[in-house]
C-alpha cells in the first residue's frame, strides 16, 4: 500500500452510449401490465471476486481503493496488491477452519481493509454480512447489533479498530465468532499477521467451487418497522445487476471510472452498485470520509478538490448540499466537473431547484450538459429494478425495467403497485422462510411494496415515476387517498428547496399537515434577523413566514387530500438508531410519525403543539 498525494487526470470526459428509451407492454384482461425491455439479457456465469485476478493480470499497478490517511494525501492498494490480500486472507480463514457456508460480520465502515476481507470471506465461500457501524456509534445503535446477530449468529467477526465496536463483543451470539482486528488484543487476531498468510491449493480449490446461487452476501434492511430482516445476495444476483446495467450506459472509450463516493457497503448502493460496480469495470474508488451532513461535508469538498471523478452517485440530500458547495467555489467546479460524464441519484426524488440548479452549474462551467440519470431499486433485487438512462426533466423518473426483469404493475388506485421477478431477485430472507413465503406472489414476482405511475400513460417509453409506498399512503376521514410520494414531492418543490425534507402526516385527519427539516443554506436568504446563526432559523419570522406562504400557494391548485393544514420546523434531526434514517439519509415517514407522536398531535390541536405554524 502507498501513501501518495492525489493525481487527477486532465483526461476529457467519456463520451456514453444510451440504449434506446423502448418498453415491452403486455396487458392483461384484469388490469395488470407486463413490462419487459427489448434488450436481450443471459444471466452472468460469473462471481464478484473473479474480477479481481482478471484486473490484477490486466492493470496491476492501477489504483483499485484509496482512502485518507492521518497525514497528507491516500493511501492506495493497487489491483496486483489487492489480489495478493485478498488470497492471503481468504487463505487465513480456511486455516482458521472456516467452511463453506460460515458467516462473517464486518462492524466498521468502508476501508480499505473491509474491502480485502470481505472480498476473501466470499471467495472461499464464506458469507459475508456488512453492518452499518453507526449502530456501534450512536446511542441505542447496539440494540440493533443484537437483533441483527440473533439472526446472523456469524462465525467469524471482523472490526477494524477495538473501539468503540468492540462493545458488540458482549453479545452472546457475538462472543463466541473469532474476531480479527487492527489493534488486536483479548483474543484478537491481528489482521496484518493473517494478511502474511501464504495462499495455498485450498484457497483455489475453494474458489473453484463457488457456487453462483449460494448466497454471498448478508444485508440487512433498517428493520424501522420491526427486526431487522437479513437480505440473501447470491453471486449471480450481484453480477447480473451490474451486467444489466451495462447493456443501458456504457462509455465509448476505455478509460476506466474513478469515482469519490461516501454511500456505506452495508448497503446495496454503496456496497454492490459502487464498490463492486468499480471492480467490475477495474475502475479507481476513493473512499470518500465526508457525508451529506453540515458538519461532515466539508471533508467531501476537499475531497473533490483533490480528486475529479468520472461519475458520482449520491442521494438527493448530498446533491443539495453540493449546488450550495459548488455555488460558492470556483476551484470545486472546475475539479469536480472536470471529466465528469454523470451524476446519478436514488431512492428518494430529487428536488426540482436542486436538479435545475446541478444542470446550470455543468453548464456554466464545462459549456456542456452533464446527465443527471435516476435509479430505482431495493436490497432484496441488488439493486436494480429499473433505470432512467437518459438526462432526467423532472424528479421522481425511475425509468424503464433493465434488461432481463419482468415488473408486474398491478392497478392500485390512480398507481400500480409493483412486483418484479429476474435473475438478480433474491432466492429470500436468512433463516425466515415465513417472511420468504410472504414476500413473493403465486407467480413468484417479488412483491417490493412501491407505487408507480407512467410519465405519460399515452406512450409507456418515456417510463415510470415512484408515486410512494404502499405502506405510507394513508387516507383522510373523507375517504380520500393521500399519495405520499407525490404530496412530499410537491411540498418540496413548491418550498424552492428551503425545506430539506418533510414527513407527510395525516391519517384519520380532515387535513394533512407536514413535520420538516429546513435546508440552511437556502433557508437563510429569507431571515428576517441577519446574521443568523443555523440553530435559530426555524424561530425566524422571515423563514416561517416564506414556508407559510408557499404552502399557501401550494393549497390553492392542490386537491382536497393534498392541501397542508400546518407545520413545524424541527430542530432535533432524524434518528438513526431510533429507525427514523438510514445510514444513505433516507427518512423513514411511519418511524418519524410513530416517534414523534406528540409533536403530529400538536399540529391539530395548536394549543398542545410549540412551534406550529397555521398555513
Amino acid at each position: 500500500m502507498n501513501i501518495t498525494a492525489a493525481r487527477t487526470s486532465s483526461a476529457m470526459p467519456r463520451t456514453l452510449r444510451f440504449a434506446p428509451r423502448q418498453i415491452l407492454v403486455t396487458d392483461r384482461s384484469d388490469g395488470t401490465k407486463i413490462l419487459k425491455s427489448p434488450i436481450d439479457f443471459t444471466p452472468s456465469q460469473r462471481s464478484i471476486v473473479d474480477f479481481l485476478p482478471e484486473w490484477a493480470e490486466k492493470a496491476p499497478d492501477r489504483i483499485c481503493l484509496a482512502q485518507r490517511h492521518a497525514g497528507p494525501g491516500w493511501r492506495e492498494i493497487r489491483y496486483g496488491q489487492m489480489w495478493e490480500q485478498v488470497q492471503a486472507m481468504g487463505q487465513a480463514l480456511i486455516d482458521l477452519g472456516a467452511e463453506k457456508g460460515d458467516r462473517l460480520a464486518i462492524l466498521s465502515g468502508n476501508s480499505i481493509e473491509h474491502a480485502i476481507v470481505m472480498f476473501a470471506a466470499m471467495a472461499v465461500g464464506v458469507v459475508v454480512a456488512p453492518i452499518s457501524p453507526m449502530y456501534s456509534l450512536l446511542p441505542g445503535g447496539i440494540a440493533r447489533i443484537k437483533d441483527i446477530a440473533k439472526i446472523l449468529r456469524p462465525d467469524f467477526v471482523f472490526a477494524e479498530r477495538r473501539d468503540p465496536f468492540f462493545a458488540a463483543r458482549q453479545i452472546p451470539e457475538l462472543s463466541e465468532a473469532t474476531w480479527t482486528a487492527n489493534d488486536a488484543i483479548d483474543q484478537t487476531l491481528e489482521l496484518s499477521k493473517l494478511l502474511s498468510t501464504r495462499p495455498g491449493p485450498a484457497l483455489y480449490d475453494a474458489m473453484a467451487a463457488i457456487d453462483l446461487n449460494a448466497p454471498a452476501k448478508i444485508l440487512f434492511t433498517s428493520g424501522s418497522t420491526g427486526l431487522p430482516k437479513g437480505v440473501i445476495n447470491t453471486h449471480r444476483m450481484m453480477v447480473s445487476a451490474l451486467e444489466m446495467g451495462s447493456l443501458l450506459v456504457a462509455p465509448d472509450d476505455d478509460q476506466w471510472p474513478v469515482q469519490v463516493e461516501w454511500l456505506p457497503w452495508n448497503h446495496t448502493m454503496g456496497g454492490n452498485v459502487i464498490l463492486q460496480g468499480i471492480l467490475k469495470n477495474g475502475g479507481s474508488l476513493y473512499i470518500d470520509d465526508g457525508r451529506p451532513l453540515p458538519h461532515l461535508f466539508d471533508r467531501t469538498i476537499a475531497n473533490l478538490k483533490e480528486v475529479s471523478p468520472t461519475a458520482m452517485f449520491n442521494v438527493p440530500g448530498g446533491y443539495t448540499l453540493l449546488c450550495e458547495a459548488l455555488a460558492a467555489d470556483q476551484d470545486l467546479r472546475r475539479s469536480f466537473f472536470r471529466r465528469l460524464d454523470r451524476m446519478s441519484y436514488g431512492g428518494a426524488a430529487m428536488p426540482h431547484s436542486t436538479l435545475e440548479r446541478l444542470k446550470e452549474l455543468a453548464i456554466a462551467t464545462t459549456g456542456r450538459p452533464i446527465p443527471i440519470m435516476s435509479g430505482y431499486g431495493t436490497t432484496e433485487t441488488a439493486p436494480t429494478i429499473s433505470s432512467a438512462h437518459w438526462a432526467a426533466s423532472e424528479p421522481g423518473e425511475i425509468g424503464l425495467p433493465a434488461p432481463g426483469l419482468e415488473l408486474k404493475l398491478i392497478p392500485h388506485g390512480n398507481a400500480y403497485e409493483v412486483r418484479v421477478k429476474g435473475p438478480n431477485v433474491m432466492p429470500g430472507y436468512l433463516d425466515r422462510p415465513d417472511l420468504t413465503r410472504i414476500a413473493f406472489d403465486e407467480e413468484g414476482f417479488y412483491r417490493v411494496g412501491d407505487l408507480v405511475s407512467f410519465v405519460d400513460p399515452a406512450d409507456p417509453n418515456l417510463g415510470l415515476r415512484f408515486t410512494g409506498r404502499v405502506s405510507e399512503n394513508f387516507k383522510l376521514t373523507n375517504g380520500t387517498w393521500v399519495i405520499v410520494g407525490d404530496l412530499r414531492a410537491a411540498v418540496l418543490a413548491a418550498t424552492e428547496g428551503v425545506l430539506q425534507d418533510v414527513v407527510i402526516a395525516g391519517e384519520g385527519k380532515e387535513r394533512c399537515a407536514v413535520l420538516a427539516w429546513l435546508n440552511p443554506a437556502r433557508a437563510k436568504p429569507h431571515a428576517t434577523n441577519q446574521p443568523v446563526v443555523d440553530s435559530q432559523l426555524g424561530d425566524d419570522p422571515g423563514v416561517v413566514a416564506f414556508i407559510r406562504q408557499r404552502l399557501q400557494g401550494h393549497n390553492q391548485s392542490a386537491g382536497s387530500s393534498a392541501k397542508i393544514l400546518s407545520f413545524i420546523l424541527l430542530s432535533e434531526p432524524a434518528s438513526l438508531a431510533a429507525g427514523e434514517v438510514t445510514d444513505k439519509a433516507y427518512i423513514n415517514q411511519r418511524a418519524v410519525l410513530d416517534r414523534r407522536r406528540e409533536l403530529v398531535d400538536g399540529l391539530y390541536e395548536p394549543s398542545r403543539g410549540s412551534g406550529v405554524v397555521q398555513v
